[in-house]
Formats: C-alpha cells, sequence, structure tokens
C-alpha cells in the first residue's frame, strides 16, 4: 500500500534497444515490435492491478528508463494517460533517449505525450571513447537542431567518466560540448565493471576517478553550473533529472523496483515472465 507515502516517485522501465551496448548493467532486450506491442499491453495492466483500491495521489514525478523508452515514442503516451487517471504528476514527466532518437518528430510526440525532460545517452562525444565503448558517433549540431525546434523545460546529457586513459581534459571538452549542444543539465557517472555484463574495459583506480570527479566539480563552480546532486550539474536553475533520489517511489515493468515505507521488491527480469505474471493477475 501507498496512500500513506510521502514524497512518492514513479518509474517505468521499457528494457528494449536497437542493439546491446556491452557496458550497460541495466536489463535490457533487443527490439522486437511484436514483444514491445505486448510489453505496453503488459504494463498497462500492472497500473491497473497495482493501483486497484486505492484513492487518487500527487506524486513528484514520473520517469521512463531502460533500455531505451523512446523507441516506444508512440505508445507512451497510453501509459503515460493510465498513470494519470491514478496520480496527479507534480514535477514532469522525464524520459531516456538514445542519441539516434533525438529527431524533430520524436522530440514532438514525446511533447504531446507530456514530457518535459529529456536525458540523452551521450557517454562521449570523444570518437575514441565511442569506439572503446561500441557506439557510433554523435553529431553535436543534429543534437541543436534538434533540441532547438522541440524545447524542454530540462534536456540532461548523460556521460560515462572514469573510461580507460580518459583525461580532465576529455571530459571538460564532453561538458562544454553538451552545453553548445542544448543541454542545461549534464550527469558525469563513473565508468563500473560490473562482474554481469560482458564488458571487458580496464576501471581506472579509485584515486584517479576521485580527482577526475574533483577536477571537473570545480570547472563547474568556476563557469558557472551547479552541482545539483553528486553526479548532476545544471546551467539553469529549474533544470534537474534525478530518476531515483525519491524517499518512495512505485516501479513498474520488467525489473523494476518498488520501495515503500517498510518495503522492497523488483519485478522479474524477464519481459515474458513478467507478462505472465500480469496476465494471471499476479504483481
Amino acid at each position: 500500500p501507498y496512500d500513506g507515502c510521502e514524497k512518492l516517485g514513479l518509474y517505468v522501465h521499457i528494457p528494449f534497444c536497437r542493439s546491446i551496448c556491452d557496458f550497460c548493467p541495466y536489463c535490457k532486450y533487443p527490439y522486437s515490435p511484436e514483444q514491445a506491442g505486448e510489453y505496453i499491453h503488459s504494463l498497462l495492466s500492472e497500473i491497473e492491478l497495482a493501483t486497484a483500491g486505492h484513492q487518487k495521489k500527487a506524486v513528484s514525478s514520473l520517469y521512463f528508463g531502460g533500455g531505451t523508452p523512446a523507441l516506444l515514442s508512440d505508445r507512451l503516451h497510453e501509459v503515460i494517460a493510465a498513470l494519470e487517471r491514478h496520480f496527479t504528476i507534480t514535477q514532469g514527466i522525464g524520459v531516456e533517449l538514445h542519441p539516434e532518437d533525438v529527431t524533430v518528430p520524436t522530440l514532438e510526440t514525446l511533447r504531446r505525450a507530456g514530457v518535459s525532460k529529456l536525458s540523452i545517452g551521450i557517454q562521449s562525444f570523444g570518437e575514441r571513447y565511442q569506439s572503446v565503448l561500441g557506439r557510433a558517433p554523435v553529431s553535436p549540431e543534429k543534437l541543436r537542431e534538434s533540441l532547438s525546434a522541440a524545447p524542454f523545460e530540462t534536456v540532461s546529457f548523460d556521460f560515462i567518466f572514469a573510461l580507460p586513459g580518459q583525461s580532465f581534459d576529455d571530459l571538460r571538452a564532453d561538458v562544454d560540448l553538451a552545453f553548445k549542444s542544448g543541454a542545461n543539465h549534464v550527469a558525469l557517472y563513473p565508468f563500473i565493471q560490473f562482474s554481469y555484463t560482458e564488458s571487458t574495459l580496464p576501471v581506472m583506480g579509485k584515486r584517479e576517478k576521485r580527482e577526475l570527479l574533483d577536477r571537473i566539480t570545480e570547472y563547474m563552480d568556476m563557469t558557472g553550473r551547479a552541482r545539483t546532486s553528486i553526479w548532476t550539474f545544471s546551467s539553469e536553475p529549474s533544470a534537474s533529472y534525478s530518476s531515483m533520489t525519491r524517499e518512495n517511489f512505485l516501479g513498474f515493468g520488467c525489473s523494476a523496483t518498488t520501495q515503500l515505507y517498510g518495503q522492497f521488491k523488483i519485478n522479474t527480469c524477464s519481459p515474458k515472465a513478467y507478462s505472465e505474471r500480469v496476465s494471471k493477475g499476479e504483481l
């Protein structure tokens, strides 16, 4: 039960990606239109199951993570509408995007659905690090053009730092280019070698990693970009993006976690098993 929970947030997991990144530790599967359609149906069913018997409640925010939620941009309005029947979202709706999804048609679709915040997984603008991570090159010019044509309250660019051989100058170049390319918020997450991923990249030492974070933090302060959390910085006071920093949150979808006072649960990480459970009315 969540009726008595204060500072409640909502999270929806969309596990599908065009291709799978070896370094990513999150629940993800290759995109299939048929499977994605079935998954949306299950999400809508889970929402009704989880909210049955509850009064409509105010929540701080709604975030879609993945995976690549923007792959299903034309279906997210259904999920948002289902949640808004049971919750009043007071601080906006955020969606994660792959750089390939930053096109004017996709952005306009998200805007019509009520999305106000974007988190774009750049990882690095540097070709060397894109290659190391197995990512395609990202065009800052195309990002800037699309984001200018379809503005959002918050546009956050996500980066990975402490990559093999990465210097302060490399990281500074990334964040400077981010703010020139349409971002008003950046998130800098340290590269971590998770034992269950297939990545074989070497890990930077803790001292080097800390020094890199300290130097970029000092640089952000010098250039007027406020630190909004341990990993995030903003060039505008109104820009904010954080999918998990809530005292309590309800998670929907495979692998999604729910944390309420006195309880914690995680959904199965298998989309097939998730759909089977929801079809039986099981949470």
